[in-house]
């Protein structure tokens, strides 16, 4: 495999997360293998104040030889288009994606319905009666407006906090639906209390590939948490040169996804121009789910 020759010497990566949680877990997998396969080293710096608006302050007006990089998802939309940030993904240059968080809607092992089509019928059945947990002004949200779709509006979302605080609400019998990690949804399923409705993604994940899909279950929408690496506003071209080779290295070297999967993520690999034209798909389903 090729080491590629970068234009920095070295790079600094905000995250706009805490260390140990899984957008921090992502960026660090990604230095690791972006460091093996260019001559560039990649510090991380975590900045996790103001909802991301403070990395993105730290990014968007930097210097233009790819030595300052920003590591985020689909939070950057929801945050602009809440009016939480005045950065959208226009504010920065896509250089790539790089792995993916897949969550699943879970609902408790006790509820009459063990299936999409069977939640969605017993809903529509029972307007108003069932409540989706979601973090409101968040990318859960989005999920939650999702299937409150599919459902024809006969559901009813709140806001029930963070990961964490979700399962407790639906284990308590405060909500009825949530979204959650793949990772803790499967050890719940194990554990006989609760019932996988759906892995919010077109492709199964590989951690639980006996989860159904909501493109299998007939629901048109795909809503993985995809990790991006954004340059600032203008970056110079042997930049982005330098990211779609480097990106090519990695999707050919078997560790990366070997890595990923201690980290319960799965490899998303896009180069810039791959990377420009998913961020904008992504952002107008999102914008089109919350009605903005």
């Amino acid at each position: 495999m090729a080491e590629v020759d970068y234009p920095a010497d070295t790079v600094r990566m905000f995250v706009p997360a805490n260390p140990g949680g899984g957008t921090d877990a992502g960026a660090r997998v990604f230095a690791e293998f972006f460091e093996k396969h260019s001559d560039a080293t990649v510090a991380i710096v975590n900045q996790p104040g103001g909802g991301g608006v403070i990395a993105a302050q730290s990014v968007a007006r930097g210097p233009e030889d790819g030595s300052v990089l920003l590591f985020f998802h689909a939070a950057l939309h929801t945050a602009n288009l809440f009016g939480q940030s005045p950065f959208s993904w226009e504010s920065f240059t896509p250089l790539a994606t790089t792995s993916a968080v897949n969550e699943v809607y879970a609902v408790r092992s006790d509820v009459p319905y063990a299936s999409m089509k069977e939640f969605i019928d017993y809903a529509k059945a029972h307007p108003g009666e069932l409540n989706i947990g979601s973090q409101l002004g968040g990318t859960t949200q989005v999920k939650g407006e999702a299937l409150n779709a599919a459902t024809g509006g006969a559901v009813r979302l709140v806001d029930a906090g963070t990961e964490s605080d979700r399962i407790t609400a639906l284990l308590s019998e405060q909500v009825d639906v949530i979204s959650m990690s793949v990772a803790n949804a499967k050890q719940y399923v194990e554990d006989g209390q609760m019932k996988v409705l759906a892995v919010i993604n077109s492709q199964p994940d590989p951690m639980a590939p006996d989860f159904p899909t909501t493109t299998a279950e007939g629901l048109d929408f795909s809503l993985p948490l995809v990790m991006t690496v954004y340059g600032p506003e203008k970056v110079d071209d042997d930049v982005k040169t330098a990211f779609t080779q480097i990106i090519k290295e990695i999707e050919a070297d078997p560790e990366f996804a070997t890595a990923l999967q201690k980290q319960a993520q799965v490899p998303a690999l896009r180069t810039p121009e791959q990377a420009s034209e998913f961020l904008s798909a992504e952002q107008k389903t999102i914008a089109g789910l919350l009605g903005k």
